[in-house]
């Protein structure tokens, strides 16, 4: 058995001579030796405990296994997976707002109903309760599959069931990037996006899936998805605002640079920001990493982003400051920049696949 690192492995030394080792997307931790280092160094590349042993010595042997009881060496192919994340939308909790969010149920159903046909057979790429599984069945698919990494996979049958096509759903457990399925569809619906859209890294498994799954005629919903920001002239109070330090004699501002890098979630009044930039489109299925070129009249102190998801002809969920408010609000990047052209890149956080890296001329911002 050969075994890898994962990429977002973090080691803190303690002054007794001992390591920290932190796995945040795989929930793993562990207190060892500093010398275990050297086999997780060595780890960087799938490498098995004989090899190990071989260059290193028994010890390495046992460090192996430790670190992989441990979490900290994994399969290859679980490197790069972020099953800690995935957890999170095994509870109703997570899903309770996106349930309670009706314009992007209305948009999903009206999509559904423009493109499904009767007798299709379509995917539902990351299910999570089954209701969009459960839309397009009674839109007259002949089948849909469920594809849902966690445990809320357990209950897509009975949502089914209740609604009256539980003989036309059916659940498929595993990642919708690797799942085979046993034929082609027609139809593949998702609600795989974070925040900015690509958030929470998911365009490249929607990919896969489509790419193992479906034919030339493959109609993907939604169909295509448009990029906006829109320049804010006075800076958020709450983006750095809480980091200062308090008359009381409190002080937060060690936490203030932290926060610069970091993205916030919330709804905006539509006064707070200037003129909206269309920022780009991109077809369905894409990846995550992009690049844009605007231009702003004005300096402006933060930026407001948000998306459009374009369902199908004529029917778009929109989910901007101007429009009703979805369960993604609008994302605030803590960006100040003067009047002129700017360039805009995202990329995939090399520590968390799951995290995306919003850079505006050198200036980088984490979001999921």
């Amino acid at each position: 058995m050969r075994l890898v690192r994962p990429r977002d492995l973090l080691v803190t030394f303690e002054p007794d001579g001992m390591v920290l080792l932190k796995c945040t997307s795989r929930g793993a931790g562990a207190r060892a030796p500093a010398w275990a280092v050297g086999v997780l160094s060595a780890c960087g590349e799938p490498r098995s405990r004989a090899e190990l042993v071989e260059q290193m010595g028994p010890a390495a042997g046992q460090a192996f296994d430790g670190l992989h009881q441990a979490g900290l060496l994994v399969l290859p192919e679980e490197a790069a997976a972020t099953p800690v994340i995935f957890a999170n939308y095994a509870g109703i909790d997570v899903h309770r707002a996106m349930l309670n969010d009706e314009a992007r149920l209305e948009a999903y159903w009206q999509g559904l109903k423009a493109v499904v046909r009767e007798g299709d057979v379509v995917i539902d790429a990351g299910s999570g309760t089954g209701v969009l599984a459960t839309m397009a069945a009674l839109c007259g698919a002949r089948t849909v599959y469920a594809i849902e990494r966690t445990d809320m996979a357990a209950v897509i049958p009975q949502v089914a069931a209740d609604s009256g096509v539980g003989d036309r759903v059916q659940v498929v457990r595993g990642d919708i990037g690797t799942v085979q399925l046993p034929e082609q569809a027609r139809v593949l619906v998702t609600e795989t996006f974070g925040h900015f859209a690509v958030a929470e890294g998911m365009m490249e498994d929607v990919q896969a899936c489509v790419g193992r799954n479906m034919g030339p005629d493959a109609v993907i919903i939604p169909a295509s998805f448009t990029l906006h920001l829109a320049p804010m002239p006075v800076s958020p109070a709450d983006l750095l605002g809480a980091f200062v330090r308090r008359d009381s004699g409190l002080d937060l501002s060690c936490l203030r640079q932290d926060a610069r890098g970091r993205a916030h979630d919330r709804l905006v009044d539509p006064a707070e920001v200037g003129p909206t930039i269309d920022l780009c489109s991109l077809d369905m299925p894409c990846g995550t990493e992009l690049q844009a070129d605007f231009h702003l009249d004005a300096p402006c102190e933060a930026l407001c982003v948000w998306f459009t998801l374009h369902m199908a002809p004529g029917v778009d969920l929109l989910t901007g400051p101007h429009d009703p408010a979805t369960h993604w609000k609008q994302t605030l990047l803590p960006v100040a920049l003067a009047a002129g052209p700017h360039h805009l890149e995202v990329r995939r956080a090399p520590e968390d696949g799951r995290t995306v890296l919003i850079d505006i001329d050198g200036q980088e911002v984490r979001t999921r």
